[in-house]
């Protein structure tokens, strides 16, 4: 009985200890930031919010709105930016961040080098404000090797949604580069799919030449495994007449790639079935300055810069809703970060207004992404991407590109 006592009374005492340490382990309340005194574009569309206060705990935003309605809590680091604004981060939805800056690199380029010039694009991302992109294709290794260190948190850097391999025929466009699966027939597309989420990504791009059943195959096993799928809207591996965006929106992808030749009624299938667009309209600028476009495009098919123009006043005539992407490979590399800031200025050429075009840099990417429950916009429970600009970017698109304040997922990065 005396022995039965005593391990009664060890086990308490040992329930006792652990009750004791699993209370000191309890985990203490994060700490609070505190935005106080900006201009507030939340990214929504909404008129500006004056004197505006934002709290941030952990990853996410906790409170939003003007500092007469938002309390600062006491023991909150509060950062005073009276006199500046504040934005949501904005996202590309369009680079291949790991792509060689010339013809010479790519014949000396290695995963390494290319994991090294990924982390350099995004690292000058971070630094203009930019805080999520979709890679739309480059190598899977290198890409792994970024999602991982991100994961580790080796890194600090802007959220990467990567396509890893963008999905093509033998033959089709990007057949032969890094970054591109070269296979035919549907379950091959099928199979390239599993491959993709496998390697831990979770979009997928699909380039022509391919068939409605082999763009079906690759939209169907997407959507079964919860990926996103986007596809290149035609170009040099298209079909004449023109079909590939036509067979990519009806066989159900989410978005399509440039605004390249297409007949009117596939822009009206597109509204009907609310596939997105991502236009890229200031690498289309560049190519035509250096003749970089095929010339059996510009010769045969009469491509011009003004037809990417022309499909793009269409599309906002039918309410496609359009994101930002920069796509600017090879040569145009050079361009970044600027090319994001670009097709900014593009959109307002082109009679999109500030706000709008914000609108599409930040709500829109984040719809594109399937994210805008977590991104795109300032709102209490997103996680905290925003960043602040000394000016007001209504009147110019010129304080871009050169926050004082960036903000991923919390973290704050002053520059």
């Amino acid at each position: 009985m005396k022995h039965r006592f005593g391990k009664i009374t060890v086990w308490l005492s040992l329930v006792l200890v652990l009750a004791v340490f699993g209370f000191s382990q309890e985990k203490k309340e994060e700490p609070i930031i505190a935005l106080v005194g900006a201009t507030l574009i939340d990214g929504t569309g909404a008129a500006p919010v004056a004197n505006a206060t934002i709290l941030i705990q952990g990853q996410k935003i906790k409170a939003v709105g003007s500092s007469a309605k938002v309390q600062v809590p006491s023991g909150a680091q509060k950062i005073d930016v009276a006199g500046k604004w504040i934005l949501p981060g904005f996202i590309d939805c369009h680079i291949h961040t790991g792509y060689p800056y010339d013809n010479i690199q790519y014949f000396t380029d290695s995963d390494s080098l290319a994991t090294l010039r990924s982390f350099h694009i995004l690292d000058m991302y971070l630094r203009s404000g930019v805080t999520a992109v979709r890679d739309a294709g480059s190598s899977v290794e290198s890409m792994q090797a970024l999602l991982a260190a991100q994961a580790f948190g080796y890194i600090d850097s802007v959220r990467l949604f990567a396509c890893g391999n963008l999905i093509t025929v033998t033959g089709g466009h990007g057949d032969g580069l890094r970054g591109v699966s070269a296979v035919d027939g549907p379950w091959a597309w099928r199979k390239a799919v599993r491959e993709m989420q496998k390697a831990g990504f979770g979009h997928i791009k699909i380039s022509p030449t391919f068939t409605l059943e082999e763009a079906e195959a690759a939209v169907d096993e997407a959507k079964t495994l919860g990926l996103r799928i986007t596809a290149h809207g035609g170009g040099q591996s298209d079909t004449t007449p023109t079909t590939m965006t036509r067979i990519a929106v009806q066989a159900g992808v989410q978005c399509i790639e440039h605004l390249n030749e297409m007949e009117d009624d596939v822009l009206d299938l597109m509204a009907q079935k609310g596939v997105y667009s991502v236009p890229t309209l200031a690498v289309y600028r560049e190519l035509y300055k250096v003749k970089g476009v095929p010339p059996v495009l510009v010769e045969k098919r009469h491509w011009t810069q003004s037809m990417h123009e022309t499909l793009f006043k269409k599309a906002r005539e039918r309410k496609i809703l359009m994101g930002i992407g920069t796509d600017g490979v090879g040569g145009f590399m050079k361009l970044y970060p600027g090319l994001y800031f670009t097709e900014l200025k593009y959109f307002v050429e082109m009679g999109v207004s500030p706000m709008e075009t914000i609108v599409a840099a930040t709500k829109n990417g984040a719809v594109i992404l399937g994210k805008d429950d977590e991104l795109g916009t300032v709102e209490a429970g997103k996680l905290a991407d925003l960043q602040v600009v000394v000016g007001d970017p209504l009147k110019s698109f010129d304080v871009l590109g050169k926050p004082e304040v960036v903000i991923v997922g919390g973290k704050l990065h002053r520059f």
